[in-house]
């Protein structure tokens, strides 16, 4: 990092202080500056939120080559696991400064995570992730992100799965199920809020709120809360 760079990093840092600062290093041409952003973060203290507005400005003025942030009164610098979760879904490389003590490192980009022990992290690894995720690794099929970083499902007006899985390219059909097909879910909640890829042999691969994502048995409890199986027209 330029000396310059991070000496205007560590003064946002501190003028933003108790409150985790943030913002972007943006490169146009050979020329690389910070761009200090707003906290928009509901609770400043402990985490931080870009505004859209912010993030369409700054890729105005050049290529985004890293999001920054700050970690205040921290005894060592680590990265969290939702640092680390929130830069793989930016694919940007993140930088972190502590302060006051003015320690910086750096989270890059894992690539492709595992499918099976993957924190919960809703917005980023949630159910709607996972999906993504295996349709891609596994059938080169991209799907729109509908993840959101609120509890959607809570006031039953929200309908993400109900309203989008046709319009994403995914069939009802006749016959027994095969591994690949989507398990939609109502999972204490007034709309239907989960979904899982089905594997074939009575298992599937879901990410419940708040566990690791795993294999588990389709049968019982998941059954008795499917609203509907779907496949994808590719694999009709």
């Amino acid at each position: 990092m330029q000396a310059e760079i991070m000496q205007a990093i560590c003064e946002h840092a501190a003028a933003e202080y108790p409150n985790e600062s943030c913002g972007f290093v943006v490169q146009n041409g050979r020329k690389a500056r910070y761009l200090p952003c707003r906290n928009v973060a509901e609770n400043a203290l402990d985490n931080f939120v870009i505004s859209p507005q912010e993030y369409a400005q700054a890729e105005d003025q050049g290529e985004i080559i890293r999001i920054i942030h700050s970690h205040p009164d921290v005894p060592v610098l680590i990265p969290s696991e939702m640092d680390r979760l929130q830069c793989d879904h930016s694919g940007i490389v993140w930088g972190i400064v502590s302060w006051p003590e003015g320690d910086y490192t750096e989270v890059v980009p894992r690539g492709e995570r595992p499918l099976v022990g993957r924190s919960w992290l809703l917005g980023h690894a949630d159910c709607w992730s996972l999906i993504r995720d295996y349709y891609r690794q596994e059938h080169g099929i991209v799907l729109n992100d509908y993840s959101v970083e609120h509890e959607w499902w809570i006031d039953g007006k929200t309908r993400l799965y109900d309203d989008h899985w046709y319009a994403e390219g995914f069939r009802e059909f006749q016959g027994p199920m095969r591994a690949g097909d989507m398990i939609m879910m109502q999972v204490s909640a007034p709309v239907t809020n989960h979904a899982g890829i089905y594997l074939g042999d009575g298992m599937m691969l879901h990410h419940l709120f708040g566990q690791l994502s795993q294999r588990y048995p389709y049968s019982g409890y998941f059954q008795e809360r499917t609203v509907r199986v779907v496949r994808r027209k590719e694999l009709l």
